[in-house]
């Protein structure tokens, strides 16, 4: 029997001037934490388009929301519906995105985010002493249950994004499918950034600063923090990415927006 074939998709929040999307199927762009980092229309579009002319889908990530944000993806799912493609996705990170995308951008394969995957991410679990009961709760996220993925049903979502948690992943129920995303897991964000410190509404018109590093005795895993968030890295894979439910895997270069 063949085996499962697992999809390699680049995640970026910028477009480089070199832009290698050879090994790739697909382009992950946007922003998922951020709403100050959601890159401009033009951006997006120009993004799609060197997916759509390299031959690769896109998926389109939005952040966590701001009051202001709604009003932006409006104006972007306008323009993103006038060539949208039946392989692309639009990825949510705040369930405030359903009503504009269901409005503006109907066709649009739903996908969510791991920001409302509801995984345990702290990377001090690792060294918790566990009962099976206990281990198989903390691999898990908030949507394995079955009402839980009836819901994600109604609203035509059936692809979760996954963060490589280092105590392991719990397969996904019958009706799901994952992307796993590599190497960094989010422990935390907020809404509030220290770099961001334009209050008008406006996008920050740089970076997000730069990354610096957080340590604690508590763990080895170093804590990296890039604007309103803070990661650490987990390059090992999970031995049978298929068992899982999981088809793809979304690679980032840099630390998620």
């Amino acid at each position: 029997m063949a085996r499962p074939t697992i999809d390699r998709a680049l995640a970026l929040s910028r477009l480089p001037l070199d832009l290698e999307l050879g090994a790739y199927r697909r382009l992950y762009f946007g922003a998922e934490f951020c709403s100050w980092a959601l890159p401009s229309c033009a951006e997006i579009l120009k993004a799609r388009k060197l997916a759509h002319a390299a031959g690769l889908a896109f998926t389109l990530m939005t952040p966590v929301l701001r009051q202001e944000t709604l009003a932006e993806l409006v104006t972007l799912f306008k323009l993103l519906m006038l060539d949208w493609r039946a392989e692309d996705e639009l990825l949510i990170s705040d369930f405030g995105a359903l009503e504009p995308a269901r409005s503006y951008l109907p066709q649009a394969r739903l996908v969510l985010g791991p920001a409302l995957s509801g995984q345990k991410r702290g990377p001090r679990i690792e060294a918790f002493s566990l009962s099976e009961d206990a281990i198989s709760y903390f691999r898990q996220g908030s949507w394995y249950s079955r009402e839980a993925v009836e819901l994600l049903t109604e609203y035509g979502i059936t692809r979760i994004e996954l963060d490589n948690l280092l105590q392991g992943i719990a397969p996904l129920p019958s009706g799901l499918v994952g992307s796993l995303h590599l190497p960094w897991v989010m422990v935390t964000s907020s809404r509030n950034c220290p770099y961001h410190q334009d209050m008008s509404g406006q996008r920050c018109s740089g970076g997000c600063g730069q990354a610096f590093q957080l340590t604690t005795p508590q763990t080895p895993h170093v804590l990296r923090q890039a604007g309103n968030s803070q990661f650490f890295e987990n390059h090992k894979l999970p031995a049978n990415l298929a068992g899982l439910g999981i088809d793809r895997l979304v690679e980032y270069p840099q630390l998620p927006r």
